[in-house]
Formats: C-alpha cells, structure tokens, sequence
C-alpha cells in the first residue's frame, strides 16, 4: 500500500487491533490467523472504552447520592463495552471502505 492508506482511520484501526490482539493472546493464549482483523478492533473497541466507562462511572458515582461506587463503576463498565462495540466495528467498517477506495482508484 502506498502512503495515502495511512490516515486518522487505519491509526484507530491498528491501535484497536493491537490491543484487541493482545488481550485475546493473554487469555486464549492461542496463535491467531490473519483475517481476525475486525474481530481485534471489536475487542480492543470494546476494552478501550470498558475502561473509559468505568472510569467515568467512578467518577460520577460520587456526586449521586443514591449510586455506590462499586454500582456505577459496573454501569460504566458495561455501557463502555456495548459503545466500544460499536466503536471498534464501525472504526473498522470505515477503515476497509476507505482502503477499497484507494485500491479502486490506484488500480485505475
């Protein structure tokens, strides 16, 4: 690929399949195949913003006065999961679409 296919989009996309790489490898400990791309970048989608919902919601359990902070720690969490979902699905919808484009117009 030329230097066009490095954007905004293959960045997220890579970080995401890094991280969603990696975590499948600290708990299957499994090799991996080549076409797990978009299954990576769900799972790192899915982690990145687990953490950020975790943190948010430990955050804003301490100014509501009837959450615990174990309760809104777990809220996040998981409303960061189903949004990273989301995230790393579309990061990596994007990012072949776009790289389709450029192998269309390069083949021209």
């Amino acid at each position: 690929m030329n230097g066009l296919t490095l954007g905004f989009w293959d960045i997220i996309n890579q970080c995401l399949q890094w991280i969603g790489r990696g975590t499948a490898r600290l708990l299957l400990r499994r090799h991996s195949t080549t076409g797990e791309g978009a299954l990576y970048a769900v799972i790192g989608g899915a982690l990145v913003c687990a953490i950020c919902g975790g943190v948010v919601g430990f955050a804003l359990s301490n100014s509501s006065g009837n959450k615990s902070v174990i309760d809104g720690t777990i809220l996040g969490v998981l409303l960061g999961v189903c949004m990273g979902i989301m995230f790393g699905s579309i990061v990596e919808n994007v990012d072949s679409t776009i790289k389709d484009l450029l192998r269309s117009v390069n083949s021209k």
